[in-house]
């Protein structure tokens, strides 16, 4: 089998005509404010310091500073200083925070579901679990080659 021409035909498939708006619409529940309040809706309701969440995101303290003011200015995050480490700043998540990332999560998954439902069963389920071979692989590569590279 020719794995390169795959390659060609999966990203033709993905980058083609009119399906930028699909996978754009996907995109945008796993960057920015959304993945921050997800982040923060997952922590339990615990506040956590921005470099946790910079860390899980894989953005810079910086992106998440600004990201953090635009939240705390929509009222959906609060931060305070911590009272056991005055240098630290502690970051939680707002009832109004929590209900956008419900509300977002529910809208993603509907969309997903609904993908999944004109699939059929059958190709549903063997997509997820293919994708998700596709991603843990693609993942060990990415490590490898940065291992490589140190």
């Amino acid at each position: 089998m020719d794995y390169n021409k795959l390659a060609e035909s999966f990203l033709t498939a993905v980058k083609g005509h009119g399906k930028q708006e699909v996978m754009s619409r996907f995109n945008v529940y796993s960057q920015g404010e959304h993945q921050v309040l997800f982040y923060l809706y997952k922590s339990s309701g615990k506040a956590t310091v921005p470099s946790d969440i910079a860390k899980y995101t894989n953005t810079s303290t910086a992106r998440i500073a600004n990201i953090l003011n635009n939240l705390e200015e929509k009222g959906m995050v609060t931060r305070e200083i911590s009272r056991d480490d005055r240098r630290k700043i502690l970051v939680a998540i707002t009832d109004k925070g929590r209900k956008k990332a419900e509300n977002s999560r529910n809208q993603f998954v509907g969309h997903v579901a609904r993908v999944l439902e004109e699939m059929g069963e059958e190709r549903a389920q063997n997509f997820v679990e293919n994708f998700g071979l596709f991603l843990e692989l693609g993942m060990k590569i990415v490590k490898e080659e940065v291992e490589k590279n140190d």
